[in-house]
């Protein structure tokens, strides 16, 4: 292989480490405010150990390919079952609203009150959902009657990429656009291949919000109806 080929291939597998690094960090910051007897807190325990033999996984890769020394593995037990919790029932923001329901998922507040404020304002409804793990419940609760889902691609415990293969497993038609100041291209190729319907990039303004949530729903609802008159 050519020493660029190295380079190159060295730069992405430390960009991997680091993100999965970060999420093991974010993870433990969870963790210390959720108990891990409590079925919330396992579901963020089970993830943690998961993302740890990923970091071990890639840095053995990385120190094998510049000939250093295989990290010895951790001795890590299984995680145990994650016992069932009652989840709350997700709350819709402008329930009367005239027009479709969308799924925000952001964990930074003040983004997911200005998102939320601006569809309201449009007529929208609005679910807004800090956690992956409660907008999978969500999703799971609300099914088909989410039109849209508005994802953030930082987020604690998984990233934008992963939330949105686990949303697909729940509904595998569902229409989701990526929005994110940051995201990896290799990341955001895979997601539109498997059906992501388009990206905003951080900042945006109201009216290229609006103007995204349009068009993304007008596609969608189009190709829709195009499949039925097919059938």
């Amino acid at each position: 292989m050519e020493p660029q080929e190295d380079i190159k291939w060295l730069k992405t597998t430390v960009n991997d480490l680091n993100n999965l690094l970060q999420v093991i960090a974010d993870s433990s910051n969870v963790l210390e405010r959720v108990c891990t007897e409590t079925g919330e807190g396992r579901r963020y325990y089970d993830f943690l150990r998961t993302s740890l033999r990923r970091a071990i996984t890639v840095t053995a890769e990385m120190s094998l390919r510049i000939g250093g020394q295989v990290p010895a593995q951790t001795s890590a037990s299984p995680p145990k079952p994650a016992r069932e919790s009652a989840t709350q029932a997700p709350v819709i923001t402008n329930p009367g609203g005239q027009h479709e329901l969308i799924m925000l998922v952001d964990d930074e507040e003040l983004v997911r009150r200005i998102v939320t404020a601006t569809l309201v304002g449009a007529g929208y409804r609005v679910v807004a959902i800090a956690d992956p793990f409660r907008a999978l419940d969500a999703l799971k609760s609300l099914g088909d009657a989410i039109d849209l889902v508005i994802l953030d691609f930082t987020l604690p415990i998984m990233d934008g990429a992963e939330l949105f293969e686990e949303m697909r497993k729940i509904r595998p038609d569902i229409t989701v656009m990526l929005s994110s100041g940051f995201a990896e291209q290799a990341k955001i190729g895979m997601m539109l291949a498997r059906g992501l319907r388009g990206f905003l990039t951080k900042p945006y303004t109201e009216t290229r919000l609006l103007e995204q949530v349009r068009s993304t729903l007008n596609a969608d609802r189009a190709e829709r109806t195009g499949e039925r008159r097919v059938l």
